[in-house]
């Protein structure tokens, strides 16, 4: 399985239940940078592991590991319409905040 790959599953699964990396981390008793780590494929994972952030976000680990497991649900579109938001919401904080 691709790191990379398993890492965008565990994410889009995280952000389709509306949580931060860092509710995740601090659940499951990890530091953020490490599960940072894990959503972008920078580390192998424990099995261990995969079971505790599958067990957390209420899946299979078979639909972690999935190769394409990306459907476009209208709550997947939602998620990624709230995620562009927040991203644009926190760029817009940063330019104001550098004109001031």
């Amino acid at each position: 399985m691709d790191l990379v790959k398993l890492g965008k599953n565990i994410s889009a699964k995280r952000r389709l239940m509306g949580l931060k990396q860092e509710d995740v981390a601090f659940d499951i008793d990890i530091s953020v940078t490490s599960y940072a780590k894990i959503e972008r494929g920078e580390t192998n994972i424990p099995f261990m592991r995969l079971v505790q952030i599958a067990d957390y976000l209420k899946v299979e680990i078979t639909e972690l590991v999935r190769e394409d497991n990306r459907t476009y649900s209208l709550e997947n579109i939602a998620c990624d319409i709230r995620q562009i938001k927040e991203e644009l919401h926190l760029l817009y904080k940063n330019i104001n905040a550098g004109g001031s």
